[in-house]
């Protein structure tokens, strides 16, 4: 999710589409890249929250941070990464990248809002995910639940390799999964040495700073090790994206820095 970026592109906005969902109207549009190529975006309530390439890469992350859940994978040597949870889903642009570039992986992905789902089949190549699946006998790897993350965490009983936070109302981020309930929940749905991952969106303020180092402290009463990774993206970024990944194994990431 990136916020201000908006402000940077007045005037470069092509084919908008408004319509509503369940947290205030979501724009649709297209932006050029580095390369002055098409980006198709989502916004809601004037927060970014997904992207899709038009061309050969649709199924690739446009944005850093969504690109940079791959971190989960810097873990399989030792924990093979095979069922995948995804707690909101908005445009569906890292479900298209990890279930196409990485076979044999399933993924469950639950998302509050049903308009959101159709405006990811219709707008950001969903359904053509869900068709290149179903051709390849793997239609099975997805499964969508519309449904409140919360509910599904009290109710699921499966376990899962993984499991990534990335649900946001507007710029505020799901505060039940940043609580010792929430927190709790998600990890006993985890295997073991399973990684809870958390995307946290730092505007430029102390506060922000302040609410994440102990967001990672209360993380760290509960796991064996809390590692933080920079994910802010150079080109599209508005504010800074770091993912928070807790585990009870130890594991070495990439792009770590020192929450602190």
């Amino acid at each position: 999710m990136l916020s201000t970026l908006l402000k940077k592109l007045q005037g470069h906005f092509v084919g908008q589409h408004d319509l509503p969902t369940m947290f205030g109207e979501a724009s649709i549009y297209s932006i050029p890249d580095e390369n002055d190529r098409d980006v198709r975006v989502l916004a809601v309530d004037g927060v970014l929250q997904s992207a899709t390439y038009l061309d050969e890469r649709w199924v690739l992350c446009p944005f850093e941070y969504l690109r940079a859940f791959d971190h989960i994978f810097e873990a399989t040597e030792s924990h093979p990464i095979e069922r995948v949870l995804m707690i909101g889903g908005a445009g569906f642009a890292y479900p298209k990248q990890l279930l196409t570039q990485h076979p044999g992986v399933k993924l469950d992905v639950v998302e509050i809002d049903e308009a959101m789902v159709n405006i990811a089949r219709e707008f950001f190549f969903l359904d053509r995910l869900e068709s290149q699946l179903a051709e390849q006998d793997r239609a099975h790897d997805l499964r969508i639940f519309i449904e409140d993350g919360e509910a599904f965490l009290k109710r699921c009983s499966d376990r899962y390799d993984a499991i990534i936070i990335d649900a946001f109302a507007g710029r505020e981020d799901a505060s039940y999964f940043r609580n010792d309930e929430g927190i709790a929940s998600a990890k006993d749905k985890l295997t073991p040495g399973g990684l809870l991952m958390f995307n946290c969106v730092i505007e430029y303020t102390g506060d922000d700073m302040y609410r994440l180092y102990h967001f990672v402290e209360r993380l760290r009463e509960r796991f064996a090790q809390v590692s933080v990774i920079d994910a802010s993206d150079e080109q599209f970024g508005g504010a800074e994206n770091y993912l928070v990944v807790a585990s009870d194994a130890t594991y070495l990431f990439t792009n770590t820095i020192p929450y602190d």
